[in-house]
């Protein structure tokens, strides 16, 4: 699937490496909600995850966020949000 537009240009305001969260048994989605509602109009957050967030996508775009996801060179998904 190609970048949207919306991601050119890469308007990254944060990023989470979720693995270490992963390996503790921390699942990050509450931490995702938090920092996305925190952020401005049409800022991007990045979470990356050895695997798809299926669930954590679908919740994200009820609540109106955009969402992509990419498997990147490194092997992990990185999924973005953007407000």
């Amino acid at each position: 699937m190609n970048q949207p537009v919306w991601l050119t240009g890469n308007k990254v305001k944060i990023s989470l490496d979720a693995r270490p969260l992963l390996a503790q048994g921390i699942h990050p989605f509450e931490q995702v909600q938090q920092e996305c509602a925190a952020m401005k109009q049409d800022e991007i957050f990045e979470i990356i995850t050895p695997f798809s967030p299926v669930p954590m996508i679908d919740k994200m775009s009820a609540a109106g966020f955009e969402t992509h996801s990419e498997s990147g060179e490194d092997g992990m998904v990185h999924t973005f949000f953007k407000k």
